[in-house]
This record gives C-alpha cells, structure tokens and sequence, in this order.
C-alpha cells in the first residue's frame, strides 16, 4: 500500500537570543539542554505514563492489544491500533484523521517508506484546542505490507499550554539500515527559535527515540545520513541579536550511541 501524503517541512534557524545549547554529542538524559537516548530492547515495560497522563495502552476495533511500547506515549484513552476496514480504507485513500486523536485534526504527515522496505509508515503530527494554548504532539504508525492493520510504534504528546507552535518533520535513514528514520522539531519560538528536536529511528515493527535535545539558538539538520549541529556562539559582550561565531558539529549514529565526527566554530554571517 502506497500513501500520496508525503509532506516534508523545512526546518528553520535563527541565530538569535537566548542561551545555545550544549554540543555534547551524548549527555546524561537528566539534563534538560542535550539528552541524547540510546535504543534498548525492552520486551517486557509497563505502559507509559507522561505528565499530562498519556500512555500506550492499545484497544483495536478487535480488541487485539499489542505489547505495550516505552516510547508509544499517546493522550489518555486513544486506540494505538487501526484495523477497522472503513478506517484502513479511508487512510489508502489518504484521510488521515483516523490515525489521530479524536477532537483533533492532522497537521502534516510525512511517509517514512522506501520500495525494498518490508512495512509501510506513516508519520503524522496533529493539534487540539486553540494556538499556543492547546495540546499537540506526533505519532508513527507501521503496517506489514501483508496486514492493513495500522499500529502505532511511537508517539509523543506536548501538554497544555506549553506553546508547541508545530511539529516540522524531515526523514533519512541516519541508522543505517534501510529503513527511514524520522528528524522532529518541535517549535515553541521565542527570540531565539527554542524548541524540541527528537531522531526517531525505525525498525521493523517498532521504533524509538535516539537522540532529543532542548535548544534554543541552534538548527540540527540531515546531512548524508549524519546530523549536523549549528549552535550560535556568544561572546560576554554580543548583544543577543548577533552572536560572534556559529560551532557547526557533525554527529554520527554508531549503533548504541552519537559520535562527534568533527566540530568547528567560524565567525557568524554578519560580523567583522
């Protein structure tokens, strides 16, 4: 099954206000500027419960219930299966409402798909409620090319009131396996263009969180299979419109965790 909803959004940088982040190509997850997460098998967790109370509890049309997933964080009470046939039918024919929450409408969707690829998927972020003051958040579906059956493998919800603006989306296989891999961003604007980015890496029936990281000043963007980093410097003395340099660092995924390929600091667009 082939989907006509590929969707990609351009990511945005601003070398504006605000403090950058940290270049640490793996910090601690307890730390709130760079946390980078490694990929561990889990075959046995407990379903997820995020702050605002969504989990991944999973109740299809025929009351088939996957194994719980670590990193399938839906709002409270949403289906993580799609396998009614009017819904499989309206999702090939391109209607993405029934792969999001009820009460909320698609925002854009990219098809994380390549030809030789064993499973199909789909990648869609969606928004409730009013701008700024409302809920947002993303969600993966997979299906086997050989089973309509629609089945969520990750998914994040951004609270109440936290200003997410949009969820920009871009795609490549960073993993190395054929399989393409999902880059988010999740924008909540600001001076300096602040916000959430997330690698999510795909595999065959599931997929995973690799690598999230809270800036601001800072764009992180595909390249050749790598990431590349571009964080704002600032000297003592720039005002916060106009850093002195840009550090750019590219990063490469080894399997287990991100390894700095090379890092570099050149003056900033716009100074003498």
């Amino acid at each position: 099954m082939r989907l006509p909803l590929a969707l990609p959004c351009a990511l945005v940088f601003a070398l504006a206000l605000d403090a950058c982040s940290s270049e640490e190509p793996a910090a601690s997850p307890s730390r709130s500027t760079a946390s980078v997460i490694a990929r561990q098998p889990s075959p046995t967790i407990e379903p997820p419960t995020g702050p605002t109370g969504e989990t991944g509890t999973a109740t299809g049309a025929t009351g088939s219930i996957p194994p719980p997933q670590p990193d399938v964080r839906l709002p409270h009470g949403m289906p993580a299966v799609v396998d009614d046939p009017e819904a499989v039918a309206a999702i090939s024919a391109g209607d993405l409402a029934p792969l999001v929450p009820p009460g909320s409408t698609p925002a854009s969707s990219v098809v994380l798909s390549r030809p030789d690829a064993p499973i199909d998927q789909v990648a869609v972020s969606w928004r409730s409620g009013e701008a700024l003051a409302g809920r947002a958040g993303l969600i993966v579906w997979q299906h086997a090319r050989s089973d309509p059956t629609w089945r969520a493998v990750y998914a994040f919800t951004d609270p109440k009131g936290r200003g997410v603006f949009g969820v920009r989306m871009d795609q490549a296989d960073v993993t190395g396996d054929g399989i393409a891999d999902l880059l988010t961003f999740e924008d909540v604007g600001g001076s300096g263009a602040c916000g959430t980015y997330r690698v999510i890496a795909s595999t065959d029936g599931d997929a995973a969180e690799i690598l999230r990281r809270d800036v601001c000043d800072t764009e992180i963007q595909i390249a050749g299979g790598d990431l590349r980093v571009r964080e704002a410097v600032f000297e003592p003395e720039d005002p916060h419109c106009c850093p002195s340099a840009v550090r750019t660092t590219v990063l490469r995924w080894t399997g287990s965790d991100w390894k700095q390929i090379s890092s570099e600091v050149s003056q900033a667009p716009g100074t003498t």
